[in-house]
């Protein structure tokens, strides 16, 4: 992205203590300005790309969800295999997520967000945490390692990541 010209300028930020409260996250929008608030056209959360059976994009509610559904055009047209969430579980309307993740903060000051994670929706309690049907859920397991996933999954780390990738740098260009 360094040599692609965007109307706005991309700060990329690694969040710590996401697992313990969302601590990087919400100090980092406590220190937001009003004016910068105003001006973050949305935040992009990259969180548990690899393990799930399917790729998703979540996104806010509403006119909010725009990064979304650039993403979902952007899939479509790319032929990425990028779902939403379905709405299977009531708490979760179709397209959006839970608060769980480092995007949360960002929405509760009303900045929209678009969420990637692979994981499996339709499946488990249907809320996003039971991530493979042959393995259930990954994250924070003794099975959340690469060498695992790689060989009980052969080719899912690099699919995945490439078409987030992928996806990310086209949804970048577009985004004004």
């Amino acid at each position: 992205m360094q040599d692609v010209n965007t109307p706005y300028s991309l700060v990329i930020v690694a969040f710590g203590a996401e697992e313990v409260g969302l601590q990087g996250s919400r100090y980092y929008v406590s220190q937001l300005t009003d004016e910068e608030k105003e001006n973050t056209i949305g935040m992009i959360n990259l969180d548990s790309l690899v393990a799930g059976d399917m790729m998703y994009v979540h996104g806010s509610a509403g006119e909010g969800g725009f990064m979304r559904e650039l993403s979902l055009g952007i899939a479509e047209e790319r032929s990425f295999d990028i779902e939403i969430n379905p709405g299977l579980n009531p708490t979760y309307p179709a397209g959006t997520t839970g608060m769980w993740s480092d995007h949360a903060p960002f929405h509760e000051a009303g900045i929209p967000y678009a969420y990637f994670e692979a994981t499996n929706w339709e499946i488990g309690d249907k809320d996003g945490y039971t991530q493979t049907e042959e393995h259930g859920s990954i994250w924070h397991t003794d099975n959340d390692n690469l060498e695992f996933i790689e060989e009980n999954f052969p080719g899912r780390i690099e699919k995945h990541l490439s078409t987030y990738s992928s996806l990310l740098t086209e949804l970048l260009k577009r985004l004004n």
